[in-house]
């Protein structure tokens, strides 16, 4: 069954690192967006196609009302077959979440919260731009418990400047000690375009150095294994039955169709987004063409997709699903690869196929261009 992803780029502030499209200080767009949305949904050309996972990420989409979120959700239900069982998401940020706004987002279906916490630490909070305390993360957690919402993730960051491996660490026992089912722990990445990325250029910022920050992801990673999450992705943890089956789609070379600008989407033939600009997609959305590009995903690319994404995944790559896909197994595809890499010590062989070595996931980057012709 298809994915469905719902855009809501708005945030209270622009965070140091972020180079998502999300944009800080603009909600008053919100009423309108949100009636683009609906528009773009309902004007959609796969109406009726079966979905089992609707999935709200930003920007932030906790700055709607209930009342934004079930427009949204009714324009949904009122074009596609949504399975009873879907997995439906709702990113929040932990500033002002209350229990009586989680049990009105249970209302509209909702059953999955993904909270973006970074740390703990409220010097390294402030330093990333967040807007939120540690006592607010710890208040905004136990509100989602009370409100009634028992599947709940979390994102940390590691590496980041002036933090110790130690202190990644009490980060990822602090999190499995507040009880959440699923987490996802990223190495800071310095994109282009972003503050921070023009900080550490001006020397204003420091990054740890690259044995730190590796010591810093294994130690979180080996807390977070500790505490019951199991590792089933490159950056991501969950407790037996918890993991994201929205995300599991984007690594497993399924389906998903997006709403909003910059959404992206798969419909397993042909990648396309939409545009950027605000103002642009309101005007448009639901009236008229809103894409900004649109690929034929051919077998070549398709094949190379599959592989690299799968490999993010602990299953890794597939062999069955793969010959099913291209009619062609994946060592016909890829053999001279895969034997360099398993003999290199990077991939191994599994009773499905092949997956990262514990050395193939430090080297994650590297084994995944092998697979790009």
């Amino acid at each position: 069954m298809t994915g469905l992803y719902v855009h809501i780029p708005f945030c209270v502030r622009k965070c140091l690192y972020c180079d998502f499209p999300s944009y800080g200080g603009i909600s008053s767009y919100l009423d309108d967006y949100v009636e683009a949305l609906c528009r773009e949904i309902r004007a959609t050309s796969y109406i009726g196609e079966a979905a089992d996972t609707v999935y709200f990420g930003g920007g932030t989409p906790s700055l709607l009302t209930a009342r934004q979120g079930e427009k949204i959700m009714s324009a949904l239900t009122d074009t596609f077959r949504i399975d009873a069982d879907s997995e439906i998401t709702f990113e929040v940020n932990p500033d002002g979440i209350k229990s009586d706004y989680i049990r009105d987002l249970i209302k509209i279906g909702v059953n999955r919260i993904s909270m973006g916490i970074q740390s703990f630490d409220d010097r390294l909070l402030q330093l990333l731009r967040r807007v939120h305390t540690s006592a607010e993360a710890f208040a905004a957690l136990e509100a989602v418990r009370t409100g009634g919402v028992t599947n709940v993730s979390a994102d940390l960051i590691y590496g980041l400047p002036g933090q110790s491996p130690e202190d990644a660490e009490n980060d990822a026992r602090t999190l499995i000690g507040l009880g959440v089912t699923h987490a996802s722990a990223y190495s800071l990445i310095v994109e282009e375009g972003t503050m921070l990325k023009r900080l550490v250029r001006k020397g204003e910022i420091l990054l740890p150095e690259d044995r730190v920050t590796e010591e810093a992801g294994e130690r979180v990673c080996h807390t977070l294994e500790k505490g019951g999450l199991k590792r089933y992705e490159i950056s991501a943890y969950a407790a037996e039955g918890f993991q994201s089956k929205h995300n599991l789609k984007y690594w497993q070379y399924e389906p998903y169709i997006g709403f909003g600008a910059s959404s992206h989407s798969f419909d397993g033939t042909y990648r396309f987004s939409n545009i950027r600009s605000l103002p642009e997609y309101i005007k448009n959305a639901g009236k008229t063409s809103v894409l900004a590009e649109h690929e034929l995903i051919g077998k070549e690319r398709g094949e190379e997709d599959f592989c690299f994404l799968g490999l993010r995944t602990m299953k890794g790559i597939d062999n069955k699903r793969f010959e099913q896909c291209f009619k062609r197994t994946v060592t016909d595809a890829f053999g001279t690869v895969i034997k360099d890499l398993v003999l290199r010590g990077f991939l191994e062989k599994t009773e499905w196929g092949y997956c990262l070595t514990s050395q193939g996931i430090l080297y994650g980057n590297y084994v995944f261009s092998r697979f790009l012709r």
